[in-house]
């Protein structure tokens, strides 16, 4: 990183705010301007915890004030229902921003702030730092590099018994009408159009609420994705699961090959299809007469730390002029556009087409 550290100043010191105080602390290229949280206490907790010294307030207008002459960016880390009015007050104090996601729960606000963003001629990027983990990371490379040719079908699962009453997470989310779309579902859509590099034309879904969830909103949901270049790939995310054992299972078939991550954050694996191994042996064959799954090689990774400081580091190089960001308001746009889709899907019961939504909104294709 070139040149004088950049200054950001922190909105949030809850869960993710603190994660984000340990990070902005320790990069090198940047430095802590400030923490705003309404609780008081909580912000000097991140502040004693990772960067004893720096000034904390209550008063995010005095904050912005008195950063827009020292900071040069802004990370919030707040509830989506105060992103728009936080992002347009840091905007309009000519600071850069990277707010967690979703950048809002209405398409019209995201719009709006994009067009804000714009006309500022700051930067607005979004917290989806999955897309920076180790192993998102090679998918990613093997799609782009075609080493096991053409990408034709995924299945993705993710089930998780995530219990809202837990003290360590946010508890904003319970009361949300999607809280798994929203908040955990659309992670996992923006990996696949982040790592397949393709945009989805169409989509079904349904959601639901199983009789024991901690949430009032629907938990569980299953969609079929169909991507413009004719990729597939089926769906099923729950925080409401019946077992208290995490299991992640996201597998990507190609032409000459499939690539399996077993594990929310690591362990993936690569199978180099034998295509005249079908023609013998048992009909249904179990590991002994399969191809061996062989270990892609990761680097090590903290979650939820050391894919932070990826996206934070893409921050630092967009605010320097060092990069163009692709984890921006506009990309975030379409993973949004998704969860749109879902839920139109589910008032419809049948598939959405992602032009016609984008026709809505007068948005142009990605």
């Amino acid at each position: 990183m070139n040149g004088d550290p950049v200054h950001v100043l922190l909105i949030g010191a809850g869960v993710r705010g603190a994660m984000w105080a340990r990070v902005i602390a320790e990069a090198p290229g940047a430095t802590l301007a400030g923490i705003v949280d309404r609780d008081l206490a909580r912000a000097g907790r991140a502040r004693d915890n990772h960067a004893p010294g720096t000034h904390v307030t209550r008063d995010i207008e005095a904050a912005l004030a008195r950063s827009g002459a020292g900071a040069d960016a802004v990370v919030i880390a707040t509830p989506p229902a105060t992103h728009h009015r936080l992002v347009g007050r840091a905007l309009a104090h000519g600071l850069h921003v990277l707010c967690e996601k979703p950048l809002s729960e209405d398409l019209d606000e995201v719009v709006d702030l994009i067009a804000q963003a714009d006309a500022a001629g700051r930067h607005l990027l979004v917290g989806m730092n999955f897309r920076y983990l180790p192993s998102s990371q090679r998918i990613r490379r093997y799609v782009l590099g075609g080493h096991l040719g053409a990408l034709s079908h995924a299945h993705f699962t993710y089930h998780r018994q995530r219990d809202g009453n837990r003290d360590d997470l946010n508890d904003y989310v319970m009361s949300m009408a999607h809280p798994m779309l929203l908040e955990q579902s659309i992670h996992h859509f923006d990996l696949l159009r982040y790592c397949y590099d393709a945009e989805v034309e169409s989509l079904v879904c349904d959601t639901w609420r199983p009789s024991w969830s901690t949430y009032a909103g629907d938990c569980c949901v299953s969609v079929l994705f169909r991507f413009e270049n004719g990729v597939r790939a089926n769906y099923l995310g729950t925080w409401t699961a019946a077992w208290n054992r995490m299991e992640f299972r996201w597998r990507s078939d190609f032409e000459r090959g499939a690539l399996i991550q077993r594990e929310q954050f690591d362990d993936l694996v690569r199978v180099d299809f034998e295509r005249g191994l079908g023609l013998s042996g048992s009909n249904f064959k179990g590991e002994a007469e399969a191809e061996v799954p062989v270990v892609e090689p990761l680097e090590p990774c903290a979650p939820f730390v050391d894919d932070t400081r990826r996206l934070l580091a893409e921050l630092l190089g967009a605010v320097q002029g060092e990069l163009d960001p692709v984890t921006t308001g506009g990309d975030h746009l379409e993973s949004l556009l998704l969860v749109q889709a879902c839920i139109e899907s589910l008032g419809s019961g049948g598939w959405v087409e992602l032009r016609e939504l984008r026709d809505r909104f007068s948005l142009a294709p990605a």
